[in-house]
């Protein structure tokens, strides 16, 4: 048999304290009270009920005090207010600040009885969606194990074998096993790519967006991108170049996140660029915010399609794309570290012509008063 469920009755009067203890020990609940809000929030830390019957006008610490503390450290208790009809008004904004219900005085123990059991199922609700949400955290990260470990690890091995025979460390190949070979491994590597995404964006969604947080200067992050990057820009023929702000831009950032934003962004313009086209990284700074342009001269985006860019696994789909290797992943990586850093992003895009991203974030304090000086 279960332990019964505690409610705890903070009320002023009496009267309502002896009346809702008798009809709700009855009703078999493990019934306290309290004479007061400060007694009450002592009661509410030891005891941790399950329901609270609270009035809202009380002496010292009234009803919305109370309620504003208990819903700061026990979200998941059902607190129904007490109120008598001349402060109806008052319960109405108990409600809009977390308390589940209001019971007018003077009430009657079949409404005491009622408004406690719908309360009571409230509480339930919300500790099978607590369990499920916790349930799905597990299962989440089970899977992003078993992905990680299971699946990418002997993937990562086959691709150390093909490494080798593609390039040419086993001995010659015929042309036909060699180009069949060669598409297995840029599928194999498609995959992985994909793989990787997936755990980047699986770790996101489970609440890893920036890591832990230091103070970085953001033209080091840009210089390394660039830099790491300029290899693919030759190979595809574009011009890759950057254009740093004067002075310092400090920023309260995850580096290596913010390393695979720019990464992404610049990797992107440069893969759906032109033959002798440009990408240009450009930074500047104001209104307390960094602004960096990572534009290129590109195929650029149908209008219709630039509201789903940010989508999980969304791509653009055209004659110009289709041999382009890509995930669609990683624009949605990118939205959502830029906003896990209190910064915003946009894109601006015409066909033809190329695209520009912009991308916003929030700098240190003592960088504005850098560029002040």
């Amino acid at each position: 048999m279960s332990d019964p469920r505690t409610i705890l009755v903070i009320d002023d009067e009496e009267a309502i304290r002896d009346s809702c203890q008798q009809v709700l020990t009855k009703a078999g609940y493990d019934c306290h009270t309290a004479v007061d809000g400060i007694e009450g929030l002592r009661l509410v830390n030891q005891l941790e009920p399950d329901l609270i019957l609270l009035d809202l006008m009380m002496p010292g610490i009234d009803g919305l005090q109370a309620l504003g503390q208990i819903r700061k450290t026990h979200e998941n208790i059902v607190c129904i207010v007490i109120t008598g009809y001349a402060t109806i008004e008052s319960a109405v904004d108990a409600m809009k600040n977390g308390a589940f219900d209001f019971l007018p005085k003077p009430f009657t123990p079949e409404e005491l009885r009622l408004i406690v059991n719908r309360g009571l199922e409230q509480r339930r609700l919300l500790e099978e969606t607590r369990e499920l949400r916790e349930e799905k955290e597990k299962m989440q990260q089970y899977f992003i194990t078993i992905v990680a470990h299971e699946l990418r690890s002997p993937l990562l091995l086959v691709k150390q074998y093909l490494d080798l025979i593609v390039g040419g460390k086993m001995g010659k190949v015929d042309d036909v096993a060699g180009e069949m070979l060669s598409g297995a491994h840029s599928t194999l590597h498609g995959l992985l790519d994909l793989i990787a995404d997936w755990l980047k964006l699986a770790r996101i969604n489970a609440g890893d967006i920036t890591g832990n947080l230091e103070t970085v200067k953001a033209c080091g992050i840009f210089t390394k991108v660039v830099e790491d990057l300029t290899g693919q820009a030759e190979s595809k023929g574009v011009t890759l170049k950057l254009e740093p702000p004067s002075g310092t831009c400090v920023l309260r950032a995850h580096a290596e996140s913010l390393d695979v934003v720019f990464k992404n962004l610049v990797s992107n313009a440069i893969k759906y660029n032109r033959p002798d086209g440009t990408v240009a990284v450009r930074c500047s700074r104001a209104d307390g915010r960094l602004k960096i342009d990572v534009a290129d001269t590109g195929i650029g985006i149908p209008e219709k399609e630039l509201p789903f860019i940010f989508e999980d696994f969304f791509r653009v789909k055209s004659s110009k794309t289709v041999e382009i290797p890509g995930t669609g992943l990683g624009l949605s990586i990118v939205k959502k570290i830029v906003e896990g850093h209190g910064g915003s992003i946009e894109v601006e895009s015409e066909l033809d012509e190329g695209t520009t991203f912009t991308v916003f974030l929030p700098l240190e304090p003592e960088a504005e008063e850098e560029e002040r000086d």
